[in-house]
């Protein structure tokens, strides 16, 4: 009882992490996750200003807040929604405990989600520190990250941390599953081992003690022998024993 409890405890915690990760990946569909300003160093004027969304999406504004490109990713952006909501379906079948192929189907979706997350994260992690400051041109280059993308590296940290215990359920789940209910040559649950039955054989072929005992006897009269039963199947025989007329 107290192993189905562990695995149930298990299971729980890794579905709420993933659960938790799923949805600290959404502000990132709708709010930018990186973002870079331009400005001059002598007059400390905004030259341009850049949003990054990390489905693809970057939108850059010029002098006086006016809009220089807003390009989309429609396919980046169909990805991750498609990705969210595998996700979500993933941790519920996850958490309901009630299909056999739950724990796979969890698994893959939740790995799948993780792997575009962490790429999303080490690209810009990558870019920021790569930045230099082009003082040589006079100009401050600023890249600092969003609230959705701080949101979006702890949900990379979070669902690398559900992957693995939710692996490691699955993993205890279907060894448990291969195992015999019953061992060969042990006695169920809740029955007590008992002898051979009466009147067959016990062990090493020997017969059970006081059987004999069990037999009609025999008997050495001759009227019993000869008329008892009512009938002469047998004929009575004079003379003395071992002899015949």
């Amino acid at each position: 009882m107290g192993t189905v409890r562990r695995r149930l405890a298990g299971r729980a915690l890794s579905g709420s992490l993933a659960l938790l990760g799923v949805l600290l990946v959404v502000p990132s569909l709708y709010s930018p996750t990186r973002e870079m300003a331009v400005a001059d160093r002598e007059h400390g004027s905004l030259l341009s200003h850049q949003w990054e969304w990390s489905w693809g999406r970057v939108r850059v504004a010029g002098l006086e807040g006016v809009e220089l490109r807003d390009q989309w990713n429609p396919f980046g952006l169909a990805v991750l929604v498609v990705l969210l909501v595998s996700g979500l379906a993933g941790v519920g079948v996850w958490l309901a405990r009630r299909v056999t192929w739950g724990h796979v189907l969890g698994l893959v979706t939740v790995g799948l989600l993780t792997g575009r997350v962490l790429t999303t994260v080490a690209e810009r992690l990558g870019r920021s520190l790569g930045e230099v400051d082009q003082g040589a041109a006079g100009l401050t280059v600023r890249t600092e990250m969003t609230q959705a993308g701080s949101l979006e590296t702890v949900a990379a940290c979070v669902l690398v941390v559900a992957l693995v215990l939710m692996g490691v359920a699955a993993a205890r789940s279907t060894g448990r599953s291969t195992l015999p209910a019953v061992l060969p040559g042990t006695p169920a649950a809740g029955t007590a081992a008992a002898g051979p039955p009466a009147g067959r054989a016990g062990p090493a072929g020997l017969r059970p003690v006081g059987e004999h005992l069990t037999t009609a006897p025999v008997s050495f009269d001759d009227a019993g022998a000869g008329g008892g039963g009512g009938g002469a199947d047998t004929p009575a025989t004079a003379g003395k024993p071992g002899r015949t007329p």
